[in-house]
């Protein structure tokens, strides 16, 4: 069997403004060209789902990390 991945709308995660302000200052920390892809990605989707979009445990670890710079 598949496994299932838990997600979760990003409006519930996040505010607007605080989503917005994770994915800047993650695309200004990138540091490779996974990261870069990845963020890339996410804008990608928060454009085209707007807060519906969801997000997964792991995609949100990796946002924040990025983020953060650690």
């Amino acid at each position: 069997m598949g496994r299932v991945i838990a997600t979760r709308p990003a409006s519930s995660l996040y505010t607007p403004d605080r989503l917005r302000e994770l994915l800047k200052d993650a695309e200004n920390n990138a540091s490779s060209d996974w990261d870069r892809d990845f963020i890339d990605t996410m804008q990608a989707r928060l454009q085209q789902y707007g807060m519906g979009m969801h997000i997964s445990t792991l995609q949100r670890h990796h946002l924040e990390r990025i983020a953060s710079n650690f």
